[in-house]
């Protein structure tokens, strides 16, 4: 796992080396200069692996996150997910740890690779039973637009957490630039 910052390096400049053409650069977005705020509302999956054995949880997800678009390339967001589950993670040394709906926050970076697709990432707290641990959170994001101030927001992310517990956010929304 302590590879996997550089493999999210790597695979963002195959992504920008695959177009260096000026004609893939991103085009400017009107609704981007025009509503410059963006608020989502996602609907998802946490896979979380267990740390210990080799089961897999699927988590439902929900999300609230808020953008900024700063320029056509650079945007910073806010994102908010909570997972609706209790679950037992088992660590390494076979002890539990007990998870009841655990909430993420996140500032991120975003830079845009192409006209629909960024990549982002950000620090940010999981609080969880009143206790607030470090996370890291890095992944893609789509915009398929449907008309001037709708579009579906389809991500991947990927949230390395406290204790060595990772977590993959599978998440597909709606949002509405305002």
């Amino acid at each position: 796992m302590k590879y996997l910052p550089l493999l999210f390096w790597l695979l963002t400049r195959a992504a920008v080396g695959q177009t260096q053409d000026n004609s893939s650069t991103p085009t400017a977005d009107p609704h981007h200069h025009r509503h410059p705020f963006r608020v989502s509302l996602l609907l998802g999956h946490g896979v979380v692996p267990e740390i210990g054995g080799s089961e897999i949880l699927f988590v439902p997800t929900y999300s609230l996150d808020v953008d900024y678009h700063l320029s056509d390339r650079w945007s910073l967001g806010i994102r908010n997910d909570i997972e609706f589950e209790h679950y037992i993670v088992y660590t390494n040394n076979h002890e539990s740890m007990a998870f009841k709906t655990p909430l993420v926050t996140t500032a991120d970076v975003f830079y845009r690779l192409t006209h629909n697709l960024m990549v982002g990432m950000g620090p940010g707290l999981e609080l969880e039973a009143g206790h607030l641990k470090p996370v890291l959170r890095m992944g893609f994001e789509a915009e398929v637009p449907m008309n001037d101030r709708w579009e579906w927001t389809p991500n991947i992310y990927y949230y390395q957490r406290a204790d060595n517990k990772h977590v993959f956010n599978l998440a597909v929304g709606v949002a509405h630039y305002l």
